[in-house]
């Protein structure tokens, strides 16, 4: 058994790696309730329609009065992976103007 043990390490390392990433991802979508739980598929969903939204507001003349992104905690060197209970449930996510209604119409419960 101590074989397999080692043998399933490195595909428990990998899972690991790719569930921190997806959190990591969850954590960059604006506006989607802390206690919402996302599934990849819908992470994935809303992170591309949030980046399309970002696009046509870098596209459009109506930019305001500039933009400046905030991407000091997601910068490559300083991430900290912690385990998802380490999570801060009360962490506001900040208002970017991307429609509530985008990420809410994702999150509702699929009908097979």
């Amino acid at each position: 058994t101590a074989n397999k043990k080692e043998r399933s390490w490195p595909g428990r390392r990998r899972t690991q790696s790719i569930n921190n990433a997806f959190a990591d991802l969850r954590d960059c979508i604006p506006n989607v309730p802390a206690d919402t739980k996302l599934s990849k598929i819908k992470t994935l969903r809303l992170a591309t329609s949030y980046i399309g939204y970002l696009m046509g507001v870098l596209e459009s003349d109506d930019c305001g009065d500039g933009f400046k992104a905030d991407l000091s905690s997601h910068r490559r060197g300083e991430r900290q992976t912690r385990p998802q209970s380490q999570v801060d449930p009360g962490k506001a996510k900040g208002r970017t103007g991307w429609p509530q209604h985008v990420w809410a119409l994702e999150l509702k419960p699929e009908t097979v």
